[in-house]
C-alpha cells in the first residue's frame, strides 16, 4: 500500500480525530471561541474539498460532530451553571446548523446573533 495513514483506518469509525487534534482545533469556552472554531473548521473543510481530499474532509466533519457532542454533554450537565448550559446549548445548535448547511451557516449565524432572543439571552450584538 502507498503512503502512511497517520492513524487513519479505512473504516468510518477509524476517522475519529485524535485528542491532540481536538485540543488544537476544537475550542468553545465562549460564543466567540465557538464562532472562531467554526470559521477554522469551515476553512479546513473548504480547503480539503478544494483539493479533493475526502479523508481530510471526513476528519473535519468528525471534529465538528465531536464539538456538537461535547457541547451537548455540557449543556445537559446539571453541575454546570444555568447560564453556561444555555451557552453550550446555543453552541451545540451552531455546530448542528454548520454540519447540516455549511454554505449557509455564517449568514444564518449573523441573523441568529441579531435576533432579539439571542441578545436577551446572551447580551450581545
Amino acid at each position: 500500500m502507498s503512503g502512511p495513514k497517520e492513524g487513519m483506518g479505512s473504516a468510518a469509525s477509524d476517522t475519529r480525530p485524535a485528542a491532540g487534534e481536538l485540543e488544537h482545533v476544537l475550542r468553545f469556552r465562549t460564543l466567540e471561541e465557538a464562532e472562531a472554531t467554526l470559521r477554522r473548521l469551515d476553512g479546513m473543510l473548504r480547503e480539503s474539498r478544494g483539493v479533493k481530499d475526502s479523508e481530510a474532509a471526513t476528519r473535519v466533519l468528525e471534529i465538528a460532530r465531536e464539538g456538537r457532542r461535547r457541547a451537548q454533554m455540557i449543556a445537559g450537565n446539571q453541575r454546570v451553571t444555568a447560564s453556561k448550559r444555555a451557552e453550550k446549548e446555543e453552541i451545540r445548535q451552531w455546530f448542528r446548523v454548520w454540519l447540516e448547511a455549511p454554505d449557509a451557516f455564517f449568514d444564518w449565524l449573523e441573523l441568529r446573533k441579531g435576533s432579539a432572543e439571542f441578545r436577551e439571552r446572551f447580551g450581545q450584538k
